[in-house]
Order: structure tokens, then C-alpha cells, then sequence
């Protein structure tokens, strides 16, 4: 069913009911009451208009890969922020930086990169979702992390567009000030380095194997669930309870700590992966309900074991 909004001498035609599960990774959520998708920022700029003015709650979402919506669904306007391809007119190389939209596939990206000779993102390979979600996220692998190549960042604050330079993006382990102040990142600029194409490329594929082998290509699940544990929030007597060869980069792994506190647990459907204890898997008829009952399990169970409070890496839309 398609309703017809007015917004700004644009007539836009947005879904009515439609299934938030069909457009997450973790393949949950019950139905939007509305839903729009698109690739173009003035599109995404008119819905949040034209949401305000019918006076509804609306959110933005990019990739879907780390995000849970609940059982009973959206009561409001969602907004796909995606599906842009890589065109002469909205990505733009200049030197070493690289001005791109925010709604492009963050793999799409590291491949181009590489088949230019930048380098800075080919660790990054293979992992799921949008440029504007990687940077809300500050998503990173094998010590790269999207936050430190950032030169500024487009966004609409509700009011007006603006750039946020980096030094006020807030970047932090998973984090951002975009996930506390909830603007629309709309384009990105990233500074890289010169490298070499060739080995730029063959990283790229190799890193991919190496993930896709590991997860699958389209694992119905979050990825990583927790965020790792900075050494730093620990208690001495605590820490020195840890195993040393679990501590990198000064964060504790979160798979290590809930593999001491709890076997393979199961809650409905959604279940601990076997190749992680940091993966909540998706077996094709999980609810979100169940999903938090067994993050809930696993947060009390490494609570009690070590004291430590879990973090999610997921942001729930409840």
C-alpha cells in the first residue's frame, strides 16, 4: 500500500505498513506505520520536513545492520537513508581525500579506494552497511577505524546543513557525538594515504575471504553484539583476574568474558554463534523480545562473574 505525502512541491509516495525485519540485518521488528526509501539527501530532508509538519516520529536509518526495532514496530515515518552508487557527480577525489555520500555501501567504498591507490579503509573490508552508519558507529577493524580518516562531516542538525570538522566529532571507541545528538549525516570527506594499488586490492579480497569465511556473507545477525571492554573502566583486582593475552590495544574482548560467565545459551530463536560468543545469531524466527531476554542473560552473567557491565554495540529502537 503506498500513501501519498505533499512535501515541498514534491510528491512523494511512502510505504504504509511495511516490515522493518525485510531491511535489518538482524532480520527483526514488526511494521513501520510508514517508510521511505531513498538514496537522495533532499528526499531525506523533505520526509523529515514533511514528518515534523504531519507531526510524526520519524527516524532515519542507513544500512540496518545496527539496529533493533521491537515486535510491535515503528509508530512513525522511517526513513532509508540508501542504494547511492559511486557516480562522477557525488564522489569527488582531491589529492588524497575523498568527498562521498553518507547513503553508498561501506564495502563499495573500500574496494574503489583500493582500486585508486588510497589506502586507510582496505582493513575494513567486507563488513556491512552504510558510510553514514560507519561513522555514527566510528566502525573499525584490525586497528582502522573510520574516525581517524574523517576530515569533516556533512550533516542536517534538524535546521539547517552544516560540516562538523573532527576535532568535534566526538570519535571514540564505537562512538560518536552522532549518536547522542541524532543529526543526518549526509556526505563525508576522509583524508587517505598514497599506497599501493595492487597490494591495496589483494588485501581487500584477502580480508574479505577471511570475514566471509568466518560469518557468511549475510549473517542474520548485528555482527559484533558488545563493545569490548576498556581496561581503563576495570577495577585492579578485577583486571587482574583477566587473562593478559585477552587484553589488545587496552580493551578487554567481550568473547573471552562471556565465554567464562555462560555456556551457549538460546532464547527462542536467537541464539550465541558458535564460531563467537559476541555474535547473537538470528535462526530465521527470532523476535526482539527474545533477543533482549538473552542479551539480558548474558549482561547478568558477566556481571556476576566479573563485576563488569556490558555495553552494546547495537542501538535499540524500543
Amino acid at each position: 500500500m503506498f500513501v501519498p505525502i505533499f512535501c515541498y512541491d514534491r510528491k512523494m509516495l511512502i510505504k504504509a505498513n511495511f516490515p522493518l525485519a525485510s531491511i535489518t540485518s538482524f532480520k527483526l521488528g514488526g511494521p513501520a506505520k510508514y517508510y521511505l526509501q531513498t538514496s537522495l539527501p533532499e528526499e531525506v530532508l523533505a520526509g523529515i520536513l514533511t514528518a515534523k509538519e504531519k507531526k510524526l516520529k520519524y527516524l532515519v536509518l542507513g544500512g540496518g545492520c545496527n539496529m533493533v526495532f521491537p515486535d510491535k514496530g515503528f509508530d512513525g515515518l522511517v526513513i532509508h537513508f540508501t542504494g547511492a552508487k559511486l557516480t562522477p557527480k557525488n564522489f569527488e577525489v582531491i589529492g588524497s581525500k575523498v568527498i562521498l555520500p553518507a547513503s553508498v555501501n561501506w564495502h563499495e567504498v573500500v574496494k574503489k579506494l583500493a582500486s585508486l591507490g588510497l589506502a586507510g579503509t582496505e582493513k575494513m573490508s567486507a563488513i556491512p552497511g552504510n558510510v553514514g552508519g560507519f561513522v555514527v558507529g566510528n566502525a573499525g577493524a584490525y586497528g582502522q577505524f573510520i574516525g581517524d580518516l574523517i576530515e569533516w562531516v556533512e550533516i542536517f542538525d534538524g535546521k539547517e546543513i552544516k560540516k562538523i570538522k573532527k576535532k568535534d566529532c566526538q570519535f571514540g571507541y564505537r562512538d560518536s557525538i552522532f549518536k547522542k545528538k541524532g543529526w543526518i549525516i549526509l556526505r563525508v570527506c576522509l583524508r587517505l594515504k598514497k599506497g599501493d594499488k595492487g597490494k591495496l586490492q589483494k588485501e581487500v579480497k584477502e580480508i574479505s575471504k577471511l570475514r566471509w569465511a568466518k560469518f557468511g556473507e549475510h549473517p542474520i545477525c548485528a555482527g559484533s553484539f558488545f563493545k569490548n571492554v576498556d581496561v581503563k573502566k576495570v577495577p585492579k583486582e578485577i583486571l587482574a583476574k583477566i587473562d593478559k593475552t585477552k587484553i589488545i590495544d587496552n580493551k578487554i574482548s567481550v568473547g573471552y568474558l562471556i565465554g567464562e560467565a555462560v555456556p551457549k545459551l538460546k532464547v527462542g530463536d536467537i541464539y550465541m554463534a558458535e564460531f563467537h560468543n559476541n555474535f547473537l545469531m538470528n535462526g530465521g524466527a527470532g523476535k526482539t523480545s527474545d533477543l533482549l531476554k538473552l542479551a539480558g542473560k548474558i549482561k547478568q552473567a558477566v556481571k556476576k562473574k566479573f563485576g563488569i557491565e556490558l555495553e552494546e554495540e547495537v542501538r535499540y529502537i524500543l
